[in-house]
């Protein structure tokens, strides 16, 4: 074991014992399966539409309500009688009828009969459950995305920080070596400050990487819902090879995984469940009702004396309720109706289309991201070999201080462009799967 790789060993070992939580990609989605606030909303979405299903089932089974009321007249009510009737015709009398106290309680049971509303609104309410349980899956896809692509990037900056911290050993070693030797006056000052000025843009780079590093780890802990000021340690120390076709998805029947098109399919649904219910309502419909009811009547008030009289009181009867004309306003919703599910079929079909661009556009983009992170890894070879060589050459006197100068500033650059290069082929497949809808099976596969 290299004395690099064993002081990066011995640097996680000290980020396990010090922050405690480490975590792989497939935990963290986890974490974020737990903890996502978008998630736990989605969730609770799918509650309530549950609950709205209840609520549209509870319409059409009895309804059961109870009445009662205390009335005080504490003034009663004037009539004006007919004089006649109590031998003064010609003239009216003035009378106060009735009593102070009047105390009435009901009950009454109302039953649908026949509504056929009430079937198309539950079959309306049970669609929308599904809906909703669709956009849970649309919320966990797109936060599997996320945190996979937050999860990557950190990786890569990771790498990247190992790469920069390596060069800068070697370029401190090159400092210190042209230092004793302008101290032994074998090389000029101009010479130890090239040096200089490389070693501090090398240590500029490991100190802004460090930062970008830091900035990744909490876009990370924000996608899967951990607290910001909490530590977390990456556990994966390899990166998936992904430049290679094998592991592809294949391209067939990827519309219908799609959850966008299946969430299109169900607002279809949904629309002709309206213009059905909007149809519905020009349906008779027929309700039972059931009433029984008490009430006494006295001057005092003697709600639990045992002498106070009730008079009891009972109906039931059928209610049939025909429309017959609206104007047009029911017409009118069977038209907006008719016109909503037109509306989802061309948005469904564009959805399709819209579909297929995407994966063609983005298999292009993965193609590509493969040639150029071939390239960018055997420029990066070639740019370390030349870095090394050129190393050796100015110890042993053969090259100038210019010309190592040089190779490391190559070789920076070719480190910038090759993890640039890899992030984008990282990015480039997860584009790839979730334009597929292959996306979960894809990294639970992941080894």
């Amino acid at each position: 074991m290299t004395k690099t790789k064993l002081l990066t060993l011995c640097i996680f070992i000290v980020q396990l014992t010090v922050n405690g939580q480490v975590f792989t990609l497939k935990q963290c989605l986890q974490y974020a399966n737990d903890n996502n606030k978008n998630i736990k909303i989605a969730y609770y979405e799918k509650e309530i539409a549950r609950e709205q299903v209840r609520e549209q089932v509870g319409t059409g089974l009895p309804q059961i309500s109870a009445t009662g009321t205390i009335t005080d007249n504490v003034k009663l009510a004037t009539s004006l009688m007919p004089g006649a009737l109590f031998g003064q015709p010609g003239t009216y009398i003035p009378i106060q009828t009735g009593v102070q106290y009047n105390t009435a309680a009901a009950v009454k049971l109302s039953q649908k009969v026949f509504d056929a509303g009430f079937w198309v609104g539950l079959k309306a309410a049970t669609i929308s459950g599904q809906l909703k349980q669709q956009d849970i899956q649309k919320t966990v896809e797109q936060t599997t995305y996320d945190v996979s692509n937050a999860y990557y990037q950190s990786l890569i900056i990771q790498k990247e920080l190992d790469s920069y911290k390596a060069t800068l050993v070697a370029s401190e070693k090159s400092l210190a070596s042209t230092e004793l030797k302008f101290r032994n006056g074998k090389v000029k000052k101009v010479d130890v400050d090239k040096i200089r000025v490389s070693y501090n843009n090398t240590k500029s780079q490991v100190q802004q990487t460090e930062l970008s590093y830091k900035q990744s780890l909490n876009t990370l802990k924000f996608k899967i819902g951990m607290p910001v000021d909490s530590a977390i340690v990456l556990a994966d120390t390899m990166l998936v090879d992904f430049s290679t076709d094998d592991y592809i998805s294949p391209s067939n029947g990827f519309v219908e995984n799609r959850v966008d098109y299946q969430l299109q399919k169900t607002n279809l649904q949904i629309q002709e469940a309206q213009k059905q219910k909007n149809i519905a309502d020009f349906f008779p419909t027929l309700t039972f009702d059931a009433n029984y009811s008490f009430q006494a009547m006295d001057n005092n008030l003697k709600l639990f004396n045992s002498g106070q009289n009730w008079y009891q009181s009972s109906y039931i009867d059928l209610s049939l309720n025909v429309p017959i004309f609206s104007g047009f306003q029911r017409t009118s919703k069977v038209e907006q109706a008719r016109l909503n599910v037109m509306e989802a079929e061309e948005n469904l079909k564009l959805t399709e289309q819209s579909i297929k661009v995407e994966v063609s556009n983005y298999e292009i983009q993965y193609k590509n991201a493969i040639d150029n992170i071939k390239n960018e890894k055997e420029n990066l070879a070639l740019a370390e070999s030349v870095y090394n060589n050129t190393q050796l050459e100015f110890q042993q006197g053969a090259a100038s201080s210019l010309e190592l100068i040089q190779a490391e500033s190559s070789y920076r650059e070719a480190q910038n462009s090759y993890f640039n290069k890899l992030l984008t082929l990282y990015v480039a497949r997860l584009d790839v799967e979730k334009s597929k809808g292959s996306l979960m099976n894809f990294i639970n596969n992941l080894k």
